[in-house]
């Protein structure tokens, strides 16, 4: 039966529990409610604004069990207003009420478990005192948090109650570790719900299947994703050296543009060819599996006769129809091969691993033959970490000049997101610099007597 508690804030306030037991949160409210002629309803729940029960799932009007349907509704008023003589209520509200017929009544109300919120919820089940962890990021059916060391007793309910309040997901997992090795991946547990952590998620125009425990995927990066697919001209080729299961490749090749996207995770290479056929851009896409500076060297290696194959080249229908894991999981399987420049030149490089994509623009230096690259040098977009709260920006050019050995002219950093206190992802963008960019020790020269320059200038390694 439902506990006739004074207030939900006195059944919130009652003592933790280890279980949940959803009959518990079912209280009754003792209402004054005033009994109106439906058609006034707008009226006079603008005439007393403020004055009405404002409570999360529960609406204000109601219909009025004891007159017929169509004539009168009744509207409740705030649980400070306890008196069927309305003496809480300006007197100006009084008289109105008289005049447009409202009749003071009083009401009860059953709010059970549904009618509570998780925060609710979970205040009443943890103790007094703890912070409530509602906070997490969904990833399709899956809702990832994480929980501190004082949740952990509580991981189960806390799971449970996400579950029952957010119908969308099916599975909660949480952080067991923070990413420690080169696939971005970190160990979770399942706290409730279903251990399936196979899903899919759309963003920017694009669908994406991925297995949430092989692969990483952060909904919270799908605005910096946006801004620079919407950076890419038509006809410019994209160079994506960590490139996941694609969330800038697979939107990109949708805009139109041609991209080669590498990753080091076979599953991540494996969920990205799936994207790839799934989004019909196969034609615009090649996927390799391998180190991004190898597959960098290898993309600009002088040709010696090496082929790789499109993710589902034009002309290849059975591929794509038989599509599915098991057509990807092939595919993936054999992309060992050196890729090639089969697109031509490409406009920018993306470097998608903050923890450590900095160390890798060593691999620009000297990667460039002037003797066959005969385009502009490539613009890079390179996303690191800042703890540098004063100028972050600063500090991630700075860093970027040392790896490279050099300054760099006209380089921006773009702040992208807070990760922690005092801790800031961030992408620097800039073109190559020819101080560095050419290989041998002509190729400096020979870049500079290409574009018309004079003589001088050292090759990059």
């Amino acid at each position: 039966a439902p506990q006739a508690l004074g207030t939900p804030r006195d059944a919130l306030r009652a003592r933790p529990m280890t279980a949940l037991d959803r009959a518990l949160f079912s209280i009754s409210l003792q209402l004054i409610a005033l009994r109106i002629p439906a058609r006034k309803c707008n009226a006079f729940m603008q005439a007393l604004q403020g004055h009405v029960l404002q409570r999360p799932k529960l609406k204000p009007i109601q219909p009025d069990g004891e007159q017929a349907p169509c004539t009168t509704r009744l509207l409740l008023l705030d649980e400070g207003i306890d008196d069927l003589q309305l003496t809480k209520l300006p007197d100006e509200l009084r008289d109105y009420v008289a005049a447009e017929g409202g009749e003071p009544v009083r009401h009860s109300v059953t709010i059970g478990y549904d009618k509570f919120s998780a925060e609710q919820v979970l205040r009443r089940l943890l103790p007094e005192g703890m912070e409530v962890p509602s906070a997490f990021e969904q990833v399709g059916h899956v809702a990832h948090m994480n929980l501190r060391e004082e949740h952990l007793p509580y991981k189960a309910l806390i799971g449970e109650v996400l579950l029952d309040k957010n119908p969308r997901l099916r599975s909660v997992v949480n952080k067991v570790e923070s990413i420690s090795n080169e696939f971005r991946v970190f160990p979770m547990e399942v706290i409730a719900g279903d251990e399936d952590l196979e899903t899919t998620v759309r963003e920017n125009g694009a669908t994406f299947a991925l297995d949430y425990r092989e692969v990483y995927w952060n909904s919270r990066l799908e605005r910096e994703h946006r801004r620079i697919v919407e950076l890419l001209r038509p006809g410019e080729v994209v160079c994506d050296m960590m490139a996941g299961i694609g969330p800038f490749a697979v939107p990109a090749a949708l805009k139109g543009n041609r991209v080669y996207a590498n990753d080091l995770n076979p599953q991540s290479a494996k969920w990205l060819r799936t994207n790839v056929l799934r989004n019909k851009v196969g034609p615009r896409v090649r996927v390799s599996n391998s180190d991004a500076r190898a597959f960098l060297r290898q993309l600009l290696a002088p040709p010696q006769g090496a082929t790789g194959e499109p993710a589902a080249a034009a002309g290849e229908p059975a591929a794509e129809a038989a599509g599915g894991a098991e057509a990807a999981t092939s595919a993936a399987e054999g992309a060992g091969e050196a890729p090639t420049l089969a697109f031509g030149p490409f406009s920018h490089i993306l470097m998608n691993l903050p923890a450590s994509a900095l160390e890798f623009l060593d691999a620009l230096v000297g990667a460039f033959d002037a003797e066959t690259w005969h385009a502009p040098l490539p613009r890079v977009h390179c996303y690191c970490f800042s703890k540098e709260t004063a100028a972050p920006e600063a500090d991630v050019i700075r860093r970027a000049e040392e790896v490279l050995g050099c300054t760099i002219p006209g380089a921006e950093a773009t702040v992208v997101r807070d990760v922690a206190p005092n801790k800031l992802m961030l992408c620097v963008s800039f073109v190559v610099p020819e101080a560095v960019a050419w290989r041998g020790e002509g190729g400096a020269a020979a870049a500079s007597v290409r574009d018309g320059g004079g003589e001088g200038g050292e090759g990059g390694e």
